[in-house]
């Protein structure tokens, strides 16, 4: 009896410190021009603002906790401010915990699961583009992604490839399981504690 109440007060300790462990997400991008890079757990709000750049050169990085047991989205307010526009992004999961909707803990700049964002908080525009790898001109290669291959993605509201435009990307982050309340890890430790008063009043009545 003993080591079952050893056991069972040592996972309702780990469940709670595993709500303190946040998985993180780490994302990596450029682009041409601007950005604001937001988490939301609603498809339709920015969200928390975790990163932003104005320097298409520069490859930025960013590492952000995920709210737990919940869908997260990821959104990017990416603007072009003359001439070709593109963005080129790598994003991944510290942890199983989460998903992308591809079904991996990791999405990349060109994949089905980062997209325009036309129903929540961006506004209606063309298909989405592929302009080509990192590498690619006339932005050349890009360091910071290791041997991750993103593409360069950009959607014009024209046909003549050089807006002066905003585009919304959003990508979903789903959670694997769902985290107990705290109120239930309350709940068990009280009954843990329940029960290791009544173990120690039956073997004080010698039955």
């Amino acid at each position: 009896m003993k080591k079952f109440l050893l056991a069972a007060l040592f996972l309702a300790a780990n469940i709670s410190t595993g709500q303190a462990n946040a998985t993180t997400l780490n994302s990596t991008l450029n682009v041409d021009n601007t950005f604001r890079l937001y988490l939301s757990t609603s498809n339709n709000t920015l969200g928390t603002l975790v990163g932003s750049g104005n320097d298409w050169p520069t490859t930025y990085s960013f590492s952000s906790a995920l709210t737990a047991g919940v869908t997260n989205f990821l959104h990017i307010v990416a603007t072009n401010q003359g001439g070709p526009g593109g963005l080129l992004g790598a994003f991944t999961l510290s942890d199983g915990n989460f998903k992308f909707a591809n079904g991996t803990q990791t999405l990349l700049s060109g994949d089905a699961g980062l997209t325009q964002n036309l129903t929540g908080v961006g506004a209606p525009g063309n298909a989405t583009v592929n302009e080509g790898g990192n590498g690619v001109g006339p932005w050349g290669g890009r360091s910071g992604y290791g041997s991750l291959s993103p593409q360069w993605v950009w959607n014009y509201y024209s046909n003549n490839g050089d807006d002066f435009n905003t585009v919304y990307f959003s990508a979903s982050i789903l959670s694997t399981h769902a985290v107990p309340e705290p109120g239930s890890i309350a709940l068990m430790g009280l009954g843990l504690l329940a029960l290791l008063g009544w173990r120690k009043r039956k073997q004080a009545s010698g039955f």
